[in-house]
């Protein structure tokens, strides 16, 4: 307990009342509109070089703004979370949100979960199969993870003297190569901000090609398993059809053997029958047995 924070104060009874789930409720559209006008705002000022001063200016501010609501949110679901340490490790993107402002890419970077969630909205995710969501979130995020790195690199090296990547489609195919871990060569970054980025790259696309590695063998695995259900379900079946035949001819072989009896008895009749009267008698519904 703190010294700020007294035994059943209003704090902890806001907190066992629900009020972080509440709070998150009411704001999370606005921060997902806002994350949206994030990436606006980081990334126009790059790439459009004749921006006047003006806009240039406006920018800024709205980033600065747009930043400074970031921060006051964050704040306020970590006073509200019930385990602030929990709260901090499952939010780590927004995390670097707030604290590290000056760096446009990261920031690009990890603002892309909170739109994951725009994505979900309007495609109706929630309602596809795990594999659907999987893939569809990792192809966002890993267009994301290359644009933001093509911004930031841009944004490093296109006023360097000693550059080689001078225009947004170079810093693309940077971005490409090196996020796919092919390293062509014929462009790299010679900045620090720039190979730094690059470094975000490089471990980015291995675990991204890991995630789609384990999505392509999770199908496969989801395949394979539902044929071989359906192959068990046809061979339970064949099981009991056989159980069934076999029911029936045991039953047949029982009838068979009865029958093979009652005839024995009859012809025993018969002879003794016809043993006494020197005739053969007439059948009757009795000597069957019927």
């Amino acid at each position: 307990m703190r010294w700020w924070e007294p035994r059943d104060g209003w704090l902890t009874r806001a907190r066992r009342g629900g009020a972080y789930q509440r709070f998150v409720d009411r704001t999370d559209d606005v921060m997902l509109g806002l994350s949206v006008v994030f990436v606006v705002v980081l990334v126009w000022p790059v790439l459009d070089r004749n921006l006047s001063a003006s806009a240039r200016e406006w920018f800024h501010w709205a980033d600065v703004t747009i930043w400074g609501i970031f921060v006051v949110e964050y704040l306020t679901r970590f006073v509200l979370a019930p385990e602030r340490g929990r709260f901090v490790r499952d939010h780590l993107p927004d995390l670097v949100v707030v604290l590290i402002p000056p760096l446009r890419g990261l920031r690009i970077v990890a603002v892309l979960p909170r739109l994951l969630g725009l994505v979900s909205m309007v495609g109706r995710l929630s309602r596809q199969s795990l594999a659907v969501r999987t893939g569809t979130y990792t192809a966002i995020l890993a267009i994301g993870v290359l644009f933001a790195g093509a911004v930031t690199v841009y944004g490093a090296e296109r006023d360097n003297p000693d550059a080689n990547i001078r225009t947004f489609p170079d810093a693309l195919w940077w971005a490409m190569t090196t996020m796919t871990t092919v390293g062509y060569g014929d462009r790299f970054p010679v900045t620090a901000q720039g190979r730094a980025m690059a470094a975000v790259l490089m471990l980015a696309g291995i675990a991204i090609l890991g995630i789609v590695t384990a999505s392509i063998a999770a199908w496969f695995i989801g395949q394979f398993t539902a044929v071989a259900s359906a192959v068990e379900e046809e061979v339970d079946r064949d099981t009991e059809m056989l159980s069934a035949v076999r029911e029936l001819s045991q039953r047949l072989e029982r009838l068979e053997s009865r029958l093979d009896d009652v005839v024995g008895q009859v012809d025993d009749t018969r002879h003794a029958e016809k043993g006494r009267t020197g005739t053969e008698p007439a059948l009757t519904r009795d000597d069957l047995g019927i």
